[in-house]
């Protein structure tokens, strides 16, 4: 049924098997040293320990960095003074408006107490007597005493659930002013620094960025840093140090992104607000010069019946 074929030698008679032999040693050899010199794949565990002992030490300050932290330094300390100066004149405002309305509400306080006396001495004091009648009646007929806490459960309860409803509602506003009411609205007096203190702590900041990772930055630092994102972002643009403010707080270089990206918003913002109002006024301007034509044109043709009609004339 099934028929083997006589299988030919492919081998050239021509190449003694020594040569051959030889040739296929070559190859193996190449292959052997071509799989020799591909890199080991590098290990995690030891990639992890590098990271680790990486992150234990200080990192040295390129000269480029300290150049531009030298550069951005007069201009963070007159932007921070400015800053104190808007802060201290804002408290004062709101410390005399506060003093104010104190007053008044004093005035307002003292003139109702004196009205709600002298209406208190003139009450007829047959209605305290009926009123005190109708609530033991009450009390008799329910069967629970005045003043019962378990009559104010109910009341309880709906205080919370109206409370919970508020912070979980989706309606505009409503959640805003739950937790606004939360948050003492009571201005505090800002903290006056000097121009010495502000270099200071401006270098004090930058030295710490180039502590090690595992140290954590202080309150104090941090604070700085949040008032140097917003008064002098462009320093953050220089790649070393934006990385170690990465390595040391990524949450608050994502804040710092945060805000470059809003300000980049609102400058274009501008742009296309400038763009809008310059199409405006040229269209605005197409209009006035083809109305004014339109004019000149009528113009001309009460100037030609005029002049129709006194030849007719």
């Amino acid at each position: 049924m099934f028929k083997f074929l006589s299988v030919k030698s492919n081998v050239d008679t021509r190449y003694p098997p020594t040569l051959l032999v030889a040739a296929l040693s070559g190859v193996l050899f190449l292959t052997g040293c071509q799989q020799s010199e591909t890199p080991p794949v590098p290990d995690d565990s030891q990639t992890s320990e590098q990271t680790s002992v990486e992150d234990t030490k200080p990192m040295p300050k390129s000269d480029s960095a300290a150049a531009r932290i030298e550069q951005f330094q007069p201009i963070y300390v007159t932007q921070a003074q400015s800053l104190q100066r808007r802060l201290q004149a804002e408290y004062e405002s709101l410390q005399a408006a506060d003093a104010s309305d104190s007053e008044e509400l004093l005035l307002l306080n003292t003139t109702d107490d004196n009205s709600q006396s002298t209406d208190a001495n003139n009450e007829v004091t047959v209605d305290d007597t009926s009123s005190i009648a109708s609530t033991a009646a009450t009390s008799s007929e329910t069967g629970e005493l005045p003043g019962n806490p378990a009559n104010n459960t109910t009341d309880n309860s709906t205080n919370a659930d109206a409370e919970v409803d508020a912070n979980t509602s989706t309606e505009v506003g409503e959640r805003d002013l739950t937790v606004l009411k939360r948050i003492s609205l009571e201005p505090r007096k800002p903290v006056m620094l000097t121009e010495e203190q502000i270099i200071e702590r401006y270098q004090q900041t930058m030295d710490a960025l180039y502590q090690p990772v595992t140290t954590p930055l202080s309150a104090e630092d941090s604070d700085t840093l949040i008032n140097m994102a917003t008064l002098v972002p462009q320093l953050f643009e220089h790649a070393e140090i934006a990385g170690r403010v990465s390595a040391k707080s990524p949450a608050l270089a994502r804040l710092i992104i945060q805000h470059q990206v809003w300000e980049q918003i609102e400058a274009q913002q501008v742009i296309d607000m400038q763009q809008m109002k310059q199409k405006q006024q040229q269209e605005f301007e197409a209009l006035m010069a083809k109305f004014n034509e339109t004019i000149e044109g009528y113009d001309e043709q009460i100037a030609k019946y005029e002049q129709t009609l006194e030849e007719f004339q």
